[in-house]
């Protein structure tokens, strides 16, 4: 089989999302085959890398977001934190990488579509999230707030400052409440409490 034929047998499938070992068993050839082709595919550009044994066709419309699903497949994750605030139009600052939630480990990878940086959740809060489409679910924005918050005391600091909010017309803080009643540990939802009341407190909130 010639490279440009399994490019084409590629933009067949079902999805832009390539996975080494799945395609080595659609088409019938071993792995380190799929390897070869997928990785001179890479060097004409047809092709991006994301991590191990996972690609993305350059020519599909697939969405950016997609990708921090891909990444921890078969583990599920969803897009929350400044990426589904920005999403809600709650921030106006366009977040510098995708963020997640997931109940795979926390980590951050670098790849040519961008950075995304996940982090890990009980599985018992593991929840509040939209599917949009594959590999692209999105935590509803008040689930959204709730996981800044939630993870506010991790040592990265990376959510001890939250931006200036714009708080949607149809968003429930009694919805915010009651995903505050699902974190597990008590030390943790009484400190998402204190902040999710300081905010009702300053908005006025009655």
């Amino acid at each position: 089989m010639k490279a440009v034929e399994f490019l084409s047998r590629l933009g067949n499938l079902s999805s832009p999302f390539i996975q080494t070992r799945e395609v080595a068993s659609i088409f019938g050839i071993s792995t380190h085959s799929v390897g070869k082709y997928l990785k001179d595919l890479r060097d004409q550009r047809f092709v991006e890398k994301i991590r191990k044994g996972k690609w993305v066709l350059r020519s599909s419309n697939f969405d950016p977001l997609q990708v921090a699903e891909f990444i921890t497949a078969p583990q599920e994750s969803y897009l929350s934190l400044q990426t589904a605030l920005y999403y809600h139009g709650m921030i106006e600052q366009i977040p510098a990488q995708t963020y997640s939630v997931t109940i795979d480990r926390s980590k951050t990878i670098r790849t040519p579509i961008g950075t995304f940086s996940f982090h890990h959740c009980n599985p018992d809060f593991f929840t509040g999230y939209k599917y949009i489409k594959p590999f692209l679910k999105v935590a509803i924005a008040e689930k959204a707030l709730v996981d800044y918050f939630y993870f506010a005391p991790t040592k990265s600091r990376q959510f001890a400052r939250l931006p200036e909010l714009e708080i949607p017309k149809n968003f429930s803080w009694k919805k915010v409440f009651l995903f505050c009643d699902v974190i597990p540990s008590l030390r943790t939802r009484s400190l998402v409490l204190k902040k999710i009341k300081r905010i009702v407190g300053e908005l006025k909130v009655y």
